[in-house]
């Protein structure tokens, strides 16, 4: 009876034991873990929400969502919701351009006046390389514009008009093309034409040739005058951030800005970048390899490409030095991919809840890079 009360005991305050250190670390260890118990603490099911998609090792290790896409219909967000993703249609410009440089039919020193004559005189020495590393010194039609109103509804061939007309002053550099780096909208709209005027064909039209259709990303496309948010069917997310979000315009100008797509579509576009079924390995490296500091966002910038190198506000809080990465922001949608070539990590993260998602999208990338520094 002793051993068997002796037995019984032990065995209470083994069970206690381990009890109490599962209640004293109850900390998630897994990655998944880790992002469901943020978004429980941190966001709702019925707020504006993300759309996440993690890659390590070339596998999708997690693929999550919480939120809602539109309000009026209680639409929740899911892998394939599209969103406007912003300034990461920027590398994506960035990749046509490289193609066409790959196949000979663009040099990165050919200059712009090369193909649009039409503009300002004071553009001469603007080339195709000053463009996609923003060192072109060209004003940007949105940051620069006191009346963005005017943008409302302009198409391409209208944003070329605007660009040089001389009422506008944007013929006005802000430096000498090649000197300094400031970030413009201006640059990648100029890329987009000369995509145009080089192949013949709009820029959605040939991405959806040459990336979109290749990579299968059938849930992606551009607005312009002829598509628009919600032509590809219900599952999309609408903007729903504060006024302090709203740019206030309708934009249908395209090359800086302009793609929608779903998480499970980028992990596509990062599976063939990655896999050089877009451009080569060495066409991806040189454009990732920063050409100088573009102050007005605080980074460094490639062909394309934000990298992680240089003394900035994200320097070892969500990049490390081979990183690159884009992010974007348009009215209340805010976005990020962000690629870590020495973990193996690919992060992409869409929202549609303006600064309050933004805050919340650092926050799950900090979260994976330092899950993976562990």
């Amino acid at each position: 009876m002793k051993n068997y009360i002796k037995t019984y005991l032990w065995v209470l305050i083994s069970t206690s034991f381990l009890l109490s250190c599962s209640d004293d670390d109850p900390t998630p260890t897994t990655l998944e873990g880790k992002i469901q118990e943020y978004l429980e603490e941190n966001q709702s099911s019925n707020q504006p929400g993300l759309s996440i998609a993690i890659r390590k090792d070339n596998k999708i290790v997690y693929q999550g969502n919480k939120g809602v896409a539109r309000t009026a219909v209680n639409q929740s967000i899911n892998s394939e919701t599209q969103f406007r993703i912003g300034s990461i249609s920027k590398p994506i410009t960035a990749i046509t351009i490289m193609q066409l440089v790959e196949s000979g039919e663009l040099s990165l020193d050919d200059k712009l006046l090369s193909f649009y004559p039409e503009l300002s005189n004071s553009f001469k020495n603007i080339t195709i390389s000053h463009l996609l590393s923003h060192r072109s010194g060209l004003l940007d039609y949105i940051d620069d514009n006191n009346n963005l109103l005017a943008l409302d509804n302009l198409n391409m061939q209208d944003a070329l008009a605007f660009i040089s007309d001389p009422n506008s002053g944007f013929e006005n550099l802000e430096f000498e093309p090649g000197t300094m780096g400031r970030y413009s909208n201006t640059g990648y709209v100029l890329l987009a034409l000369i995509v145009e005027k080089v192949t013949g064909i709009t820029l959605p039209d040939y991405l959806d040739q040459h990336i979109f259709g290749p990579a299968g990303m059938d849930n992606t496309f551009v607005i312009s005058e002829n598509e628009h948010l919600g032509d590809n069917g219900d599952n999309y997310a609408l903007s729903l951030g504060t006024n302090l979000d709203v740019l206030g315009f309708n934009s249908l100008i395209y090359g800086g800005s302009g793609v929608v797509s779903s998480t499970s579509d980028m992990m596509l576009f990062v599976e063939a970048l990655l896999g050089y079924e877009l451009v080569s390995q060495e066409t991806l490296e040189f454009m990732t390899q920063t050409q100088g500091t573009v102050p007005n966002i605080e980074t460094d910038y490639g062909f394309g490409w934000l990298t992680g190198t240089g003394n900035h506000w994200h320097t070892g809080y969500i990049t490390d030095p081979n990183d690159f990465w884009h992010s974007g922001g348009f009215d209340g949608y805010q976005t990020v991919l962000s690629i870590n070539p020495d973990k193996n990590v690919e992060v992409i993260i869409l929202s549609n809840g303006g600064t309050s998602t933004k805050l919340k999208m650092w926050d799950l990338l900090e979260l994976v890079r330092n899950h993976y520094k562990e």
